[in-house]
């Protein structure tokens, strides 16, 4: 084997053993970079969910307001309706007292 040959191999396969350290360590940095990503999805996705839970309190709350004022309307409807009688029973002169 010439010498040309020989340092043509020795190059190729420190070429190789770079190519494949450089590859090594772009994958370690890779893993790096998904774990952070994964955390930080981690996050997200439980900040989310604490926001749906007081989401869904708030909710029940509202609800039990509406079903109060609705009990509230109905009370006023007839006490309306009540004095709406009342009130034309005595334009017709029948008051009872």
């Amino acid at each position: 084997m010439s010498t040309e040959t020989i340092i043509s191999l020795g190059v190729a396969v420190c070429a190789l053993l770079f190519t494949a350290l450089s590859f090594r360590r772009t994958q370690f940095r890779d893993n790096g970079e998904t774990a952070a990503q994964r955390a930080m999805m981690t996050a997200d996705i439980k900040y989310i969910r604490n926001s749906i839970d007081e989401i869904k309190v708030e909710n029940k709350v509202i609800q039990k307001d509406v079903s109060d004022l609705k009990t509230k309307v109905v009370e006023i409807e007839q006490s309306t309706k009540s004095a709406h009688r009342r009130l034309d029973d005595m334009i017709r002169g029948n008051v009872h007292d």
